[in-house]
């Protein structure tokens, strides 16, 4: 090797390491830059905004419908998952740390995700219950969109 060639050996690692340097710090932006993902709501609007558009102004109505009837539960939703951080948090501190409190914490947590679960199922089974034959079928087109 030359002493030329030698000299020259640090510099291609400088620069290659820059160059990963730059790569990283471009995926550490791009990911603090990413807008959060849209809550079960604001989805279930973007997805009912989108399927309308498909529909019949009377499949339309019901739909839009069943979305504004359901904005209590969505409330109810976001207020558990509220409580319930702050009640995991204030057993994660706890003095004496109890496992079964938080057990009992996941418990209580499921049972009610559970029953929101059900009701949910509940209204959007009534809800296609009652949309016309092209209703559903738009809005089977729309799932996959």
């Amino acid at each position: 090797m030359t002493p030329t060639a030698r000299r020259r050996w640090p510099w291609y690692l400088l620069i290659g390491s820059l160059a990963v340097n730059m790569l990283a710090g471009g995926f550490v932006v791009a990911h603090a830059l990413r807008p959060p993902p849209p809550s079960p709501e604001q989805a279930i609007v973007r997805f009912i905004d989108d399927v309308t558009q498909r529909l019949s102004p009377e499949d339309a109505a019901i739909l839009r419908r069943a979305l504004d009837d359901a904005r209590p539960l969505f409330v109810r939703m976001h207020a558990a998952r509220t409580d319930f951080g702050a009640r995991l948090r204030t057993e994660l501190i706890a003095s004496p740390f109890d496992p079964e409190r938080i057990r009992a914490l996941f418990d209580s947590s499921r049972a009610a995700d559970d029953a929101v679960r059900a009701e949910i199922e509940s209204r959007v089974v009534e809800t296609i219950k009652r949309l016309s034959p092209q209703g559903r079928l738009g809005l089977a087109e729309g799932h996959g969109h």
